[in-house]
């Protein structure tokens, strides 16, 4: 992550401490913040398939507030995957229950830490 500074990392390390306990999460995946998009179709990606869970954030040129909702969003869809609300089908990824909560939550979370540290708007 050496595109991102010392402080943004600082940062976004707090911000996921704050929503593994807002959401409950009982074991994080790992966290990736790339500099490419590197197979990445969108901004970000959780593939709750796999043994070894990754969320995986395009963060290069974004905003540090932006790169922290993607990594909301995708934790959202780790604790669905925890509750077992993921088994079966790949869900849509434009609308539907478990998307639409991944994009509400993500978006309650942000405005929730910037009450804590409103620094992260500060781009």
């Amino acid at each position: 992550m050496g595109f991102l500074s010392e402080d943004k990392k600082d940062k976004l390390n707090s911000f996921v401490k704050f929503v593994k306990k807002e959401l409950g999460i009982k074991n994080l995946p790992t966290i990736s913040i790339q500099p490419n998009r590197d197979g990445l179709k969108t901004t970000a990606h959780y593939d709750y398939t796999k043994e070894n869970k990754i969320v995986r954030v395009y963060g290069r040129n974004r905003a540090l507030v932006d790169i922290m909702r993607s990594v909301a969003h995708e934790l959202v869809h780790h604790k669905q995957f925890e509750e077992g609300r993921l088994d079966g089908p790949q869900p849509p990824d434009i609308g539907g229950e478990i998307e639409d909560e991944a994009n509400a939550k993500a978006g309650q979370h942000i405005k929730m830490y910037a009450k804590i540290d409103p620094t992260i708007y500060d781009e």
